[in-house]
């Protein structure tokens, strides 16, 4: 049965060359989302221009949806495909490739070759992920149904959605803000497995999903055959982060100081997603105008972006400001390990920033200097002023985790001590050996304690002298706490 006719217009298209534009207004044409004849529209308008630099590739849908907005695509003209893109190299280079299985799809299949039926960005807000998706819009050169969510019946939408994309014979689903959906109602779970798996092996339909955090979806939308390419949107690093800091100076048709330290601001800009590094510029432009631009300017904005908490008292800053100087002390112990970004304290808030010198290799040594980092606040506090503060309570959990870890996750200790997480099926550990775990963790946080607690002593001068340096400043760059403590 083919109601609607969709094989004979798809041999005709390729006969006649006709855009996937002009089958989708066939198809809209002769039926509608029920199978009812439409009525003749005889105010029809035609399709508006854009006025954006996407209008040579973008064209949207004439035909008003409440469900989704209908995008084409023609090809790139002269244009490397998500370059507009600062950084995620390797997610970029992931998602080109599925874009372009997805574009050769009709001769993998014919070889008998499965492409991903799903993929699903996901990280935290501010990272990229929108724009990705915008600039997959641009370079798949198929029909975009890009989903709303904004009608009463969600679940109507979606297979409302799908069916259109079904009938276009070769199209991109995109569901932004998954998790948002699933929130609204919890039929649309039930909804996108139904209709993933409706999907047939001659569908030339590929669905792209975005999320903020991915323990929000469901496994049974993970699993193969549906949502199954998962790719992480990760932090820029400060490399990129410095690359964007770049392309926003040129889109404001700004000039670096002549001194401008690339280094130095990229070891500022850690810890700062994507949208921030884009308010950090807007924040200098507002308060400094165009010209003459600054390296304390600049430096200026990045915590005025970073640093949104009202002042408090004086005493609770500078007990805030030695609590800051004793991570960054400690942690100068430790070069090979960690180099140090930043220090910010704003009201009763502080921060401590420092990068990884390898990222994600853990020795233990490396694990050791990390423990004795997040301890070395709270004895800072402890040794100069005899008290600690609420502020304290994480820096020591952090502690404990990594002690834990480092025997029962990483196998430091004994491989048949070792104590996995719990399992259905999986044995259960008896009270007495997890009781001698705790012993050995306990036994290393003490040791890491007491040797801390000796190496602020000796440091003492330094840790105040740094403490009464950010206090005054509130904000402290790289270069300005290693001269300050040697």
């Amino acid at each position: 049965m083919d109601p609607y006719n969709v094989g004979e217009k798809r041999k005709k298209m390729n006969n006649l060359g006709k855009s996937y534009k002009d089958l989708y207004n066939e198809l809209m044409d002769e039926e509608d989302n029920f199978g009812c004849k439409e009525e003749e529209n005889s105010n029809q308008k035609e399709l508006p221009k854009q006025n954006d630099d996407n209008s040579k590739n973008t064209v949207k849908d004439n035909k008003e949806s409440s469900q989704y907005e209908l995008i084409f695509n023609s090809k790139l003209e002269d244009e490397e495909p998500l370059s507009r893109v600062i950084g995620h190299e390797n997610q970029k280079k992931e998602l080109l490739s599925v874009i372009n299985w997805f574009k050769n799809s009709k001769e993998l299949k014919a070889k008998g070759v499965s492409i991903p039926r799903g993929v699903i960005l996901f990280g935290q807000p501010g990272n990229g992920k929108s724009l990705l998706i915008k600039e997959i819009i641009r370079c798949c050169e198929a029909p975009v149904f890009v989903f709303k969510g904004e009608q009463i019946n969600i679940v109507e939408g979606i297979c409302e959605t799908f069916k259109k994309a079904r009938e276009a014979g070769h199209a991109v689903i995109i569901f932004d803000e998954l998790d948002l959906l699933i929130n609204k109602e919890r039929r649309v779970i039930r909804a996108l497995q139904e209709n993933l798996d409706g999907v047939e092996s001659s569908d030339d339909i590929l669905v792209l999903a975005a999320t903020n955090y991915l323990g929000d979806i469901p496994d049974a939308l993970l699993r193969y055959g549906r949502l199954e390419k998962i790719v992480e949107i990760p932090y820029p690093t400060n490399e990129e982060a410095l690359e964007l800091l770049k392309k926003h100076f040129k889109e404001f048709n700004l000039k670096f100081p002549e001194d401008f330290d690339e280094e130095e601001v990229a070891l500022s800009l850690n810890g700062i997603n994507c949208a921030g590094v884009k308010a950090v510029v807007n924040d200098l432009v507002l308060r400094n105008g165009f010209e003459n631009i600054k390296n304390e300017m600049i430096y200026q904005s990045i915590y005025n972006i970073t640093d949104r908490v009202k002042e408090a008292s004086k005493e609770d800053n500078l007990e805030i400001a030695i609590h800051e100087a004793g991570h960054a002390v400690v942690a100068k112990a430790f070069p090979q390990f960690f180099k140090i970004n930043r220090l910010n304290i704003s009201g009763a808030n502080g921060e401590f920033h420092a990068k990884e010198v390898e990222q994600g290799f853990w020795p233990y040594d490396k694990i050791i200097a990390d423990i004795k980092i997040s301890m070395a606040g709270v004895l800072a506090q402890k040794i100069i002023y005899g008290r600690g503060s609420r502020g304290c309570e994480n820096d020591l959990q952090s502690a404990r985790i990594n002690a834990y870890n480092l025997f029962n996750m990483i196998g430091y200790s004994s491989c048949w001590e070792t104590l996995p997480h719990l399992k259905s099926g999986a044995r259960e550990e008896t009270a007495i050996k997890r009781r001698k775990m705790e012993r050995k963790i306990e036994a290393l946080l003490k040791k890491s304690e007491k040797e801390t607690t000796k190496y602020i002593k000796e440091h003492k001068l330094e840790i105040t002298a740094l403490g009464k340096l950010l206090f005054a400043k509130k904000h402290l760059k790289s270069s300005e706490i290693l001269s300050c403590i040697g």
